[in-house]
């Protein structure tokens, strides 16, 4: 097939490229998905899990881990501890059935680079794909928007691409060219200059496609390029339900961050991408956590907003009438430190934790991983969940991945493309008669 004819099946949509037996992704979801969707929410630059899901309380003789363990207890919700700082009791007393919650994870580095590796590929070197990017490949290859990533890690393995949403006005403009960004009633041009100005680029990346002098990465793009014009159409259904500009979540102040969250709006629109059907995964991305200066001032004010923004997450969803259907992960590089410095912050730490959300899951209200009084992973059984100092193994990103590979059904997607993690333990995460109880 020539790049003209390449052109002209494109032109007539994805099923002739598909009868056209050109090279596209072999893992195509039924055409009207009614599948999972998969959510990953990175808390990038380390937080501290003892002032979330792993609360730990002054040991005597050791330096003070937290302060609000002066005066405060740990809290439970459930079979989950939770520390009483920020609105965690509120965040635990709510969802605490929808959490699976991984502690005592050993990242293995105190760097951000490669914590941030490590956590959300499962491996500590490069070359391994998100876990959105293999769901995404599994469940949506041919949709427009199957991958949302809103910045923070994102590693496709050249599995599929990734699309960000992060400009509302150059949305709208994608979505329907013809119309004013900002003011949907009003046309800004004519279907028919559309059309021409089309006519052009199609010309002109048919020349293009017909040099010898492209490089294979130059002509990937292009007929990438070409591929994502010919489900533009599809994007019409994801126009229909999108909120105007006053309906759109704004930013959210966090002064002693100096910044603002766009993360509501980030859940917003990748909520309203599944909705529409035109996705299936998404990375959300939350920053702040590096507190190495006023740690407990700066942390409150995230987890207040973290609160805020799971309540909303699922709220939404469930207003969509998809929260049955999602799968929510969050975690971040690594943990903090298990004393403050000299600047009342806390530094890195290689210990860190899993939050797995769904709305009613069987493995619901679990807590799978262990650390001791001054948080250092303890080894647990894989297949007990048990403390297990003799036969245990030391829990790592990797086991949580793979986990969740098998869980979410793309654990044969990775073997075939070569995208394992080669001698790995299976961890039993979610079986919903066992936990990991602290000694």
């Amino acid at each position: 097939m020539n790049r003209r004819e390449f052109i002209k099946y494109l032109a007539a949509g994805p099923s002739a490229v598909a009868l056209a037996g050109l090279p596209i992704n072999v893992y195509a979801a039924p055409e009207d998905y009614a599948g999972r969707f998969l959510v990953v929410l990175q808390m990038d630059g380390g937080w501290d899990v003892t002032q979330l899901c792993d609360p730990k309380t002054n040991t005597p003789g050791e330096p003070e881990i937290n302060k609000w363990a002066n005066e405060l207890d740990i809290q439970t919700a459930g079979r989950l501890n939770f520390a009483p700082v920020a609105s965690n009791q509120r965040l635990f007393e709510t969802h605490y059935q929808k959490m699976l919650v991984v502690n005592g994870v050993d990242a293995q580095t105190n760097s951000h680079t490669t914590g941030v590796l490590h956590n959300w590929s499962g491996r500590n070197a490069a070359g391994l794909p998100t876990l959105t990017a293999l769901f995404a490949t599994q469940n949506g290859p041919s949709l427009p928007l199957a991958y949302i990533n809103n910045g923070g890690f994102v590693d496709t393995a050249g599995l599929i691409r990734y699309s960000r949403l992060n400009d509302y006005n150059a949305l709208l403009e994608l979505l329907d060219p013809t119309l004013v960004p900002w003011d949907k009633d009003r046309l800004l041009r004519r279907s028919s200059d559309i059309a021409r100005v089309q006519r052009f680029q199609e010309a002109a990346i048919t020349r293009r496609l017909d040099s010898d002098s492209l490089t294979p990465r130059q002509r990937e793009n292009l007929e990438a390029y070409l591929n994502a014009r010919s489900t533009r159409s599809t994007l019409k259904r994801f126009q229909s339900i999108l909120p105007n500009s006053d309906n759109i979540q704004p930013s959210v102040s966090l002064p002693s961050l100096n910044w603002e969250s766009d993360l509501l709006r980030q859940i917003q629109l990748t909520l309203l991408t599944f909705k529409a059907g035109v996705g299936v995964a998404g990375d959300l991305i939350f920053g702040g956590f590096d507190t190495h200066v006023d740690h407990d001032v700066k942390h409150a004010e995230l987890y207040e907003h973290f609160a805020d923004a799971i309540d909303y997450f699922w709220n939404y969803a469930g207003e969509l009438g998809i929260s049955d259907r999602i799968t929510l992960v969050v975690g971040s590089d690594f943990g903090r430190t298990n004393l403050y410095n000299a600047d009342n912050g806390k530094d890195h730490w290689p210990i860190g934790s899993y939050i797995i959300m769904e709305e009613s899951p069987a493995w619901g209200n679990r807590v799978v991983g262990v650390t001791d009084d001054l948080h250092n992973g303890l080894k647990i059984n894989p297949v007990t969940l048990a403390e297990d100092a003799t036969d245990g193994i030391t829990l790592h990103p990797k086991h949580v991945h793979k986990a969740l590979r098998r869980y979410l059904g793309v654990e044969d997607l990775a073997a075939q493309e070569q995208l394992t993690f080669g001698l790995t333990e299976d961890v039993d995460l979610f079986s919903s008669d066992k936990w990991t109880t602290s000694s």
